[in-house]
């Protein structure tokens, strides 16, 4: 197998991978399921942050 053979079979799978992920976040019945996909493509994807689901927002408003 050459080189160029890997690469796009690495690079069908990442697609497919993401698209997928992408899917599930936007139409997946659990509101869990929707979040955790979320985060998966956000570590997939470079350059993007991740958002910590954990905290909350203080109670003076954003500004505060």
């Amino acid at each position: 197998m050459t080189i160029g053979l890997l690469s796009t079979i690495a690079a069908a799978l990442y697609t497919g991978t993401v698209s997928l992920l992408a899917l599930t976040a936007t139409f997946a019945r659990r509101r869990t399921l929707r979040r955790e996909a979320r985060s998966t493509l956000a570590v997939l994807m470079s350059g993007r942050p991740v958002e910590s689901q954990q905290t909350a927002p203080s109670a003076g408003g954003p500004n505060s």
